[in-house]
């Protein structure tokens, strides 16, 4: 049997054990209804608070009451400074600020809060698979919170950003069945900040669960306030994996600057290259060539993140389509005569057609009914949905406009590391162009020293030879008589062989070399007349 998702809920025992780690720390929990009210938030710590709030308060799936509920489980080595109350208020005064926060330190497995989040600690890629609870209490979670199984894999997966959906029916803990769709994403955890979330939306109901791990506080105080704005919206299948994508967008943006930044600095220091003789003597020249192949292999990997997440992004987009032609398919009643365009009775057959994607809402649809049409707004809003789905179809074209909007975006930036990418090949070749030169004209200069060397050599090269020949015993240039020395009568012999050899040895290497010459140019003359 294929490894398809299992349409069971709760996250089998050895991934409870293995894949994740516990370290129990206070919570908070975000309820939005469907009905355009504000989130309510609420915190919990310990294992009595969970277990109360699952056994009275947790609506179960057969709740016809629309809206999610999200645990926005704390990233590891946060702590919050102030106590804690249970709030109606979205965002508490007190967690307005990022400076109200602090974190444990780097050698405790924590991280220092900054305004832009948390800065890198050493562990900080195992911070998604650190619950802040029980082992206990989240498996409670996963089976009374409708959790799938499927989200251990995504979480293991860590270098590997994801976005996956799972149409089942769902087996819940009590036996009972009902249809959903599980939802999985996951950010990369090659750059810090990297997240995972995990939704289980029952159409039914139109209410979803889902736990966004690996929160550091800014993030929470964003997922909340983006909540905030959410109406009707809270009841759309992929509102939390779009504000998943906006918080990746984010992240993504701000690493491709950074990246940017440095990059175009090494390319500017290709441009300001000492010469040989100073990277020669440099100590550094070393050190700096591996930060540009380093940067040169970050840039490069931070592109290829992009097109993956891009990708993810379009499985996205592609799913909003998918739910405005299956889930949100409107049913509409045939009927003749002048109302052939209106909603019909009940008792008529139906059929299902594509409405367009206008921006309709319940109030302006209830204005275009004709005035003496039998179909109250009351009896529409019971005719299976067919309002709410209606409404869901608008917010999905929303949704899919916006992803669209962001995909773009990250072509951009991936054109952006492209340029930079190969601007700083270029930036490289001509750095080693001018350094070819450079290096061509050292070697001319050494080549006329040679040369100059090379003549002199031959100049007194053949001298030293009849020297050495005509010091040997087979010539005896000692006079007879009182056995005084005197120069010999033949040394002109000498004289006149060692400027006979030299004059050979000039004349047969300029023979040489002017004969090659002559070769070059004529054969340089034969090629230019072919052309």
């Amino acid at each position: 049997m294929m490894d398809w998702p299992k349409e069971k809920v709760g996250i089998n025992e050895s991934d409870l054990k293995n894949v994740f780690r516990y370290e129990p720390k206070k919570t908070r929990v975000v309820r939005l209804d469907g009905s355009g009210k504000e989130p309510f938030v609420r915190y919990f710590e310990t294992a009595e608070h969970w277990e109360d709030w699952m056994e009275t308060e947790l609506p179960s799936p057969n709740n016809r009451e629309s809206g999610l509920i999200l645990i926005l489980a704390t990233r590891t080595g946060e702590q919050r400074l102030p106590a804690v109350q249970e709030s109606h208020n979205p965002i508490d005064s007190s967690f307005t600020k990022p400076e109200r926060f602090v974190g444990l330190p780097a050698e405790d497995g924590g991280a220092l809060t900054t305004k832009k989040g948390l800065l890198p600690s050493p562990n900080g890629r195992r911070s998604v698979r650190t619950l802040p609870f029980s082992l206990d209490t989240f498996r409670s979670i996963s089976n009374k919170f409708c959790l799938h199984g499927s989200i251990a894999r995504v979480i293991n997966r860590s270098d590997v950003p994801t976005f996956s959906r799972a149409e089942l029916r769902m087996k819940l803990s009590d036996g009972e069945i009902y249809p959903a769709y599980v939802y999985n994403c996951r950010s990369a955890n090659a750059w810090e900040m990297d997240l995972a979330l995990t939704a289980t939306h029952f159409p039914h109901s139109g209410r979803t669960y889902a736990i966004l791990f690996g929160c550091p506080i800014y993030i929470e105080e964003q997922v909340i306030t983006r909540l905030c704005y959410s109406g009707v919206e809270a009841s759309y299948p992929l509102l939390l994996p779009g504000i998943f994508a906006e918080l990746e967008r984010d992240r993504h943006i701000d690493i491709v600057e950074k990246y940017m930044d440095h990059l175009e600095e090494k390319i500017l220091e290709l441009d300001c290259q000492p010469s040989i003789d100073q990277q020669m003597r440099g100590s550094d020249s070393e050190s700096r060539n591996r930060e540009m192949r380093s940067q040169w292999l970050n840039t490069t990997y931070l592109k290829n993140g992009l097109i993956t997440w891009s990708i993810q992004l379009s499985k996205m987009a592609s799913h909003t389509a998918e739910l405005r032609d299956t889930l949100f398919m409107p049913v509409k009643h045939p009927t003749d005569g002048k109302n052939s365009g209106q909603f019909a009775n009940h008792n008529k057959p139906v059929e299902h057609v594509p409405l367009d994607l206008s921006d309709l809402r319940i109030c302006e649809v209830k204005d275009q009914l004709p005035r003496d049409s039998a179909i109250e707004l009351d009896d529409c809003r019971d005719d299976d949905g067919e309002w709410r789905k209606l409404e869901m179809k608008r917010i999905g074209a929303k949704v899919n406009d916006r992803l669209q909007a962001i995909i773009e975006e990250y072509e951009d930036k991936i054109r952006e590391c492209t340029m930079r990418i190969d601007g700083m090949a270029m930036a490289t070749q001509w750095s080693h162009g001018e350094t070819n030169v450079e290096i061509a004209l050292a070697t001319g200069r050494d080549s006329r020293h040679m040369r100059s060397i090379a003549i002199v050599t031959m100049v007194f090269l053949p001298g030293t030879f009849c020297a050495s020949f005509f010091s040997m015993q087979f010539f005896n240039w000692t006079p007879q008589g009182d056995g005084n020395s005197i120069v010999s009568n033949y040394i002109w012999i000498y004289v006149l062989v060692s400027l006979i050899a030299t004059f050979l040895t000039l004349a047969t290497w300029y023979y040489f070399v002017s004969r090659r010459e002559k070769r070059r140019v004529a054969s340089n003359n034969d090629t230019s007349f072919i052309r």
